[in-house]
């Protein structure tokens, strides 16, 4: 699906656009607002870094952000290859994530893919799945389409 296209997907686009400005802006106080608070509503909130064990409920998942904010201020993420679909109070973005880290040595890239789930909650899309796979690709550098 077209990122511009069906109901609700230019919310669920901006809601995926505050959770990376969080992470490229080392923004705790937004990452915090931009996921879903376990609760009674029976929602277990999910983060799966790259490599990464699955994290379970909201603390850890923050805890996690705050160590990576600690040790990332040199590292900047661009989305592309993005679909977004949208079914009632649920929604998904699929893109994938363009790493860069500026070192001594010049800039690094590497490749995530990521599916981002959101549920609607008082008129909000929120946060309650982050998977992030790296994607392997080799020979002359370029990514995988």
């Amino acid at each position: 699906m077209n990122p511009e296209e069906g109901v609700g997907a230019g919310e669920v686009k901006e809601a995926n656009e505050r959770f990376y400005r969080a992470f490229n802006e080392r923004d705790l106080e937004l990452m915090d607002r931009v996921w879903h608070r376990d609760g009674e509503d029976g929602v277990e909130v999910v983060c799966i870094h790259p490599g990464w064990e699955p994290l379970r409920g909201f603390e850890a998942i923050q805890k996690s952000w705050s160590n990576i904010f600690k040790n990332s201020e040199n590292m900047n993420i661009r989305i592309s290859h993005l679909g977004i679909g949208v079914s009632g109070e649920l929604a998904w973005v699929h893109c994938r994530e363009n790493l860069f880290v500026i070192q001594p040595t010049g800039v690094q890239t590497s490749y995530v893919h990521a599916t981002n789930l959101f549920r609607r909650e008082d008129r909000a899309w929120k946060m309650i799945l982050h998977h992030a796979s790296s994607i392997p690709f080799g020979g002359e550098g370029s990514p995988p389409d």
